[in-house]
């Protein structure tokens, strides 16, 4: 499939190395365009009233995100629909989802989702949450249907399996058995990246405290944070750390991913990588509103975690011989 049946047609399946490639590129062709539209209405092109659209200006800056949305509808339209092709799911999704993130996207409903909401408007926002988590994962995560179905045959090889079948599909697919050895070398990788993308961060982070005195100084303070002054520092300290942020999510998900492939070697079920993933996260988000005593929990719990997953993932033997994930990883090897 050429580039051009990519990005513009609707016949056919994509595998999910094709819609991140070509997704990748609309997010960067997006941004580009967005930002020379920005800079012919005003002269700024990190200018953060493209996102907000405030009261006075809907002349200058509707215009610029109606332009932007009419640029990427098409391709991103057909990228979708191709891959929830080669899921074998029902285009509606994709359109369902597209509407509801362009009609919560808008002005109006920016400022009304930003107000605070009774309980029936919690509950639909919750339900479109897990409905756009759905739909991410079937786009941009899960294996397309195995053989042929009406929309075309199989994307990916015949052999293919997941695990390593190749350097992508060791650190990023979710299917399939890899070894402790592979797994090993890929928390390498992606401890490296990590290390990497920590230390990008803190530098654009300190950069931009040393250049803005304030943000330093009101960086815990959430009413500075969401008052019009930090606005245009926050966008443009958000630009910035883009890449390295990027880089800890695409590193975190490949801590996941390797960590799933060794759960099917070891014959267990995939959602035991809840054991990790709940307790890192609990380390992230509650301390800043638990008491000491949760704190201590969670840190205990974290380590427990961390004592888990060395055992399961980096010294226990996987299952001998074939399961329902995949042939034996350790197979024809001495």
């Amino acid at each position: 499939m050429s580039w051009a049946e990519v990005f513009f047609g609707f016949h056919g399946r994509i595998n999910r190395k094709t819609f991140w490639a070509g997704w990748l590129s609309l997010s960067v062709a997006g941004a580009l365009l967005i930002a020379f539209l920005a800079a012919l209405a005003t002269g700024d092109p990190l200018s953060p009233d493209i996102w907000r659209t405030p009261a006075g200006k809907e002349g200058t800056w509707v215009p610029v995100w109606f332009a932007w949305l009419a640029f990427l509808a098409w391709p991103l339209s057909a990228l979708a629909i191709k891959r929830l092709h080669d899921r074998d799911r029902p285009a509606w999704l994709w359109y369902a989802y597209y509407c509801i993130t362009i009609v919560f996207s808008m002005p109006p409903f920016k400022n009304m989702t930003g107000a605070e909401l009774g309980a029936a408007g919690s509950t639909a926002m919750i339900a479109l949450l897990f409905f756009g988590i759905y739909v991410f994962f079937e786009l941009a995560v899960l294996r397309g249907m195995p053989g042929a179905n009406a929309h075309g045959g199989d994307t990916l090889p015949a052999a293919y399996c997941g695990g390593d079948w190749d350097f992508l599909s060791l650190m990023l697919a979710c299917e399939g058995r890899i070894g402790r050895g592979r797994w090993w070398y890929g928390i390498l990788i992606a401890g490296i990246v990590m290390t990497a993308a920590s230390a990008a961060m803190t530098v654009v982070i300190d950069t931009y405290a040393a250049g803005y005195p304030e943000l330093e100084k009101n960086l815990a303070n959430p009413a500075w944070l969401n008052s019009p002054e930090a606005e245009p520092i926050l966008f443009k300290l958000g630009l910035w750390a883009i890449i390295p942020m990027a880089a800890l999510v695409l590193a975190a998900w490949s801590f996941m991913a390797l960590s799933v492939k060794r759960l099917h070697d070891r014959g267990l079920s995939s959602w035991l990588i809840l054991v990790v993933v709940l307790p890192f996260l609990g380390a992230i988000i509650l301390p800043g509103a638990a008491g000491e005593g949760a704190i201590r929990l969670i840190l205990l719990l974290l380590l427990a975690s961390l004592i888990w997953s060395v055992l399961q993932f980096g010294i226990l033997e996987g299952e001998t011989g074939p399961n329902p994930h995949g042939p034996d990883p350790l197979a024809g090897r001495d």
